[in-house]
């Protein structure tokens, strides 16, 4: 009667009041973080080994003549491009977090590869596209043999490292020009990233769960599409690889015709 009167509860006393630290905590485990310790760091190392084998997959089921040299150099780019977007679309997961209501981390990194993968690659072949263009319409020719996507050797079967580095180098720009691109947009249109919260809002019960599923779930979908449709135009086509071949063979077989000419 007398806690009564000083307005406590009885029944109080059996229960042990929690710190607000621990319910901080408690509130800010069931947030999905891309930075989420060791189960983070092995769901990225797991995103790399699952990139490495959708491109060597993509290899053998292949039927062209393409060597697994060139295989390797053209895979470096796209893993080297893929890596650069993995590194931005973090950033964009940890600065944009919170910024949208009910918006974690895992949302923003899942709507940036939702978007990066669509949208994006058809970005992507624009610019290349642009960019020969671009040589051609200047009469850059010898720049636009060395640009000749996925084309790494002279017409004496040598292989040309300066080709190698260009072409990497203006991938890895047109790459970031696509990203910078898709993060305007996302932040012009919110309602895609809203779209992309939606899905996942299914996911939200566990944020081990959810992080398994924006990190290997969705790439699982969504990069295989992207790797398959970028390789198809950054390798080396049959018609564009023999014409900046054909140049050097042809110099190759008039020094022989003038040589065997010769009295």
């Amino acid at each position: 009667s007398t806690l009564r009167g000083l307005g406590i509860p009885p029944h109080s006393l059996l229960l042990p009041a929690r710190p607000a630290a621990a319910i901080a905590s408690a509130g800010a485990a069931m947030v999905c973080s891309v930075l989420g310790g060791h189960f983070a760091l092995l769901m990225q190392a797991l995103l790399f080994t699952f990139t490495c084998g959708v491109l060597v997959w993509k290899k053998y089921m292949e039927n062209s003549d393409r060597t697994w040299f060139e295989f390797g150099l053209d895979s470096s780019k796209q893993i080297a491009g893929a890596g650069w977007i993995h590194v931005a679309n973090m950033v964009c997961a940890i600065l944009f977090a919170g910024k949208l209501a009910g918006v974690d981390g895992c949302t923003w990194y899942a709507a940036n590869i939702m978007i990066d993968t669509t949208l994006g690659v058809f970005v992507e072949w624009c610019l290349l596209k642009g960019v020969q263009l671009l040589l051609a319409g200047l009469s850059c020719e010898a720049l636009s043999v060395l640009l000749e996507s996925g084309s790494y050797r002279d017409g004496t079967g040598n292989f040309r490292p300066a080709a190698y580095m260009l072409q990497m180098a203006v991938w890895l720009f047109i790459v970031t020009c696509m990203k910078i691109s898709m993060v305007a947009l996302m932040q012009a249109m919110p309602v895609l990233v809203y779209t992309a919260n939606g899905a996942l809002a299914g996911f939200e019960y566990n944020a081990k769960v959810k992080l398994f599923v924006v990190m290997i779930c969705v790439p699982l979908m969504m990069n295989t599409f992207q790797f398959v449709l970028t390789d198809n135009f950054i390798k080396k086509k049959k018609g564009d690889g023999a014409t900046s071949d054909s140049r050097g063979l042809q110099d190759k077989d008039a020094l022989l015709l003038q040589h065997e000419l010769r009295p």
